[in-house]
């Protein structure tokens, strides 16, 4: 099956066509290294920046952790822009496939389901039976159905899981995306998500001035979906001969233009502060085109076989194992420091505090073991279902 969408018979398609003949369009499906270790990098930046008990440094040294503890909520957005480029590419691979909507959906099921109730069930059930959390609100119920976002800005400290409003709004973007994909040719996917980009900067400053709460503008998936279009407008792309053979071996001038894009932004946008009526609007919209152009500078190198360092480290074995096992941290980081390290750091008087060490001591240490429960995790739990993967491949 062709990825790439029908065209006249011309000769200048033709020379198109050929130009880019070098690269299979099978290799657009393959495992892309590079956007492993970006996904690795993402989870690390959330991770530490929920983890952080870093609450008034002193010192260069300590200011410098602080910034960067405090900025890796931008790990989010990438997520969203890694989401939207791998999931669009997955659809437009597979949408003649007799059974691309079942594909689809049971694949992302076993992916997603399995580790998100369970956590549910032990957070709300099991865990309540015996004393050891509290009971849960109405309001969080909405998460039994990936609405959370929609609901926790208006009820924020009912949520014993607050993070997972990022996975409600991945969830939305997964159900109705397909849809979307299906009807349209690829060209028209690329115009579309652009569109769907501007769209959700236009709603932002709507509801800025409506007066929403900064929470919501933060949450809500009509405000945050500019990094899944702009991931999906890069997959697109990278599936029309033209833009391909454009992109593809320019990693080095996408990833300048990717760094001056962020360093455009900065300024305009408080150093991209998480809130505040400039960071929320245009800030937003600088960190989603700078996560796409991550995004497609780390695909291209990938698809062109590109050795500079910093693909070489996106590369390396433990963002990419962190990577692996990406999904189960950012799902437990959380209840493993509610129910487990914030009791300790409590007890011994580390629950806010300005200490260099004792932050990264603790970072260190809250890292690490989410690492390792995730790693079991996978292999004692999500593996068993990500097995029953094979039964629901796109058929040709």
């Amino acid at each position: 099956m062709s990825v790439f969408p029908s065209v006249p018979n011309t000769s200048a398609v033709a020379q198109a066509n050929s130009a880019v003949s070098a690269i299979e369009p099978a290799t657009l499906s393959q495992r892309l290294p590079a956007l492993d270790g970006l996904r690795g990098l993402a989870i690390l930046m959330v991770v530490m920046h929920n983890l952080s008990p870093l609450s008034q440094p002193h010192g260069a040294v300590s200011y410098l952790l602080a910034v960067w503890l405090d900025h890796g909520w931008i790990g989010v957005p990438l997520f969203f822009a890694l989401s939207g480029f791998l999931i669009t590419g997955i659809l437009l691979d597979t949408r003649a496939a007799p059974n691309y909507f079942k594909s689809f959906f049971a694949r992302r099921a076993l992916r997603i389901f399995p580790l998100y109730y369970a956590t549910l069930f032990v957070m709300f059930v099991v865990l309540p039976i015996f004393n050891l959390w509290h009971r849960i609100s109405p309001s969080e119920l909405w998460s039994v159905v990936y609405l959370s976002n929609w609901v926790q800005p208006f009820h924020p400290r009912e949520f014993s899981l607050p993070h997972f409003w990022s996975l409600a709004v991945e969830e939305q973007f997964y159900l109705l995306w397909p849809f979307v994909v299906y009807r349209l040719g690829t060209r028209q996917v690329l115009k579309l998500s652009l569109i769907v980009a501007a769209l959700a900067l236009v709603i932002r400053l709507v509801l800025l001035y409506a007066g929403f709460s900064h929470d919501a503008l933060y949450q809500f998936s009509v405000c945050r979906m500019d990094a899944l279009a702009l991931g999906a407008a890069a997959a697109a792309a990278l599936r029309l001969p033209v833009w391909r053979e454009r992109l593809v071996g320019r990693q080095q001038q996408l990833l300048w233009v990717c760094i001056a894009v962020l360093a455009l932004g900065a300024p305009l946008s408080h150093l991209y502060q998480q809130f505040g009526f400039l960071p929320q609007s245009i800030g937003y919209t600088f960190i989603a085109i700078g996560s796409c152009l991550l995004v497609l500078t780390a695909a291209c190198a990938d698809l062109s076989g590109a050795a500079g360092w910093w693909s070489r480290l996106l590369r390396n074995t433990l963002l990419r194992r962190l990577a692996l096992y990406s999904y189960a941290m950012y799902v437990l980081h959380i209840p493993l420091q509610e129910i487990i390290a914030r009791p300790l750091a409590r007890a011994y008087g580390w629950e806010n505090h300005s200490s260099l060490w004792g932050t990264l001591i603790y970072i260190v240490a809250g890292t690490v073991v989410s690492y390792c429960v995730a790693a079991l995790s996978y292999h004692a739990f999500e593996r068993h279902f990500l097995r029953l993967k094979r039964y629901f491949a796109a058929a040709n």
